[in-house]
């Protein structure tokens, strides 16, 4: 039975995947630093907290798009897929600060709390279909969406839990490097 496929791939695209793991590992910290400065904002003041965690919308929109795009260098469908992801993402949070908050259905930390879990489920969904590490960055968006609803003194434990998942990450791609080198 004659086959048409390869039996393995080249040697050269074996080694190179499609997205480093240096340029996931940058953009999946940069998301957490991002992630963490919100906890602060948080803590700091809610009223800007909320126009932070909405600006982080398009942030993480485009640096997930970017990685979809570095994949492959072509508007392909996972490009595609992640505009209208994260444009979906948009669309919600938007008509849960005009629709919700607006009627009256809900209050600015309810709606401030919803947007971040919005967002993290962006972000872990960006980490399933598209780079692992984008998971871990919704992970933390939700441990902080649950430290803000339950108990803002546990805060301090949420910036620790982000900075070891920062150094993790950093590690794990020096590991990794090493690994297959």
């Amino acid at each position: 039975m004659s086959d048409d496929l390869p039996a393995r791939l080249p040697e050269a695209e074996a080694k190179e995947p499609p997205i480093s793991l240096a340029v996931s590992a940058i953009f999946a910290a940069i998301m957490m630093v991002l992630a963490l400065i919100g906890a602060g904002v948080t803590l700091a003041n809610v009223a800007w907290a909320e126009n932070y965690w909405l600006t982080l919308v398009p942030i993480y929109g485009l640096i997930c798009i970017a990685a979809a795009w570095m994949q492959t260098r072509t508007l392909d469908r996972n490009v595609i897929r992640q505009v209208l992801h994260w444009l979906a993402v948009a669309l919600t949070i938007s008509i849960n600060f005009s629709i919700f908050r607006r009627s009256g259905e809900q209050t600015s930390i309810a709606t401030g709390l919803t947007t971040l879990l919005i967002l993290s489920l962006g972000c872990l969904l960006a980490g399933i279909h598209l780079e692992w590490m984008f998971a871990l960055v919704g992970l933390l968006l939700l441990v902080i969406a649950i430290m803000v609803a339950v108990a803002q003194e546990y805060m301090a434990l949420v910036v620790l839990i982000g900075a070891v998942l920062i150094v993790m990450v950093l590690v794990g791609h020096h590991f990794l490097r090493k690994w297959r080198a």
